[in-house]
């Protein structure tokens, strides 16, 4: 498969995943794979990550439930204050549109195929915020993440963990 060049307007972020439980992330510069954030997953009957800036400290933390009706993961800023929550329709087994709702009213709309892991992520005016493109012949997940200019990366990041999440556990 190949990796489509970097969108004009888009910050290019590669991200590969750590060998161990918990699905963690290394994101790295794409050219000098420099890490400058981390998502560190944690094992549990409900999915939970913490974003972590290049300085180590937390930025978003995600938090699923994954076994109610409607399945729901929401993501949270550092001081826990509310920021946006991903959901779908009940009762579809595989989801290729994942809505994102944030606290002060946006919507995102994850359109493409998100069981290969390559997918846009398109807000309310279909403007493309994020592109994801898995890379398959690798020994762990590896990611490239393309992320316009104006959209928080730490955010990007975890909306991108939780829609992997998601998948993983459909």
């Amino acid at each position: 498969m190949a990796i489509p060049p970097p969108i004009d307007g888009f910050a290019r972020y590669l991200m590969k995943s750590k060998f161990g439980a918990g699905r963690d992330f290394k994101v790295l510069d794409p050219n000098t794979e420099e890490q400058l954030f981390l998502i560190d997953g944690h094992i549990g009957t409900r999915p939970k990550a913490e974003v972590k800036g290049p300085d180590g400290k937390d930025l978003y933390k995600v938090r699923g439930k994954l076994l109610g009706i409607p399945k729901r993961i929401d993501v949270a800023d550092a001081s826990g204050e509310h920021v946006a929550h991903l959901h779908a329709k009940p009762f579809k087994f595989v989801h290729d549109k994942i809505e994102i709702t944030f606290a002060n009213g946006d919507e995102w709309l994850v359109v493409g195929s998100v069981m290969e892991k390559s997918y846009t992520v398109n807000d309310s005016n279909d403007r493309h915020v994020m592109q994801i493109t898995q890379k398959w012949v690798t020994m762990r997940d590896k990611f490239i993440m393309d992320v316009a200019d104006g959209v928080d990366p730490g955010l990007a990041f975890a909306v991108m963990w939780a829609i992997d999440r998601w998948v993983e556990h459909d």
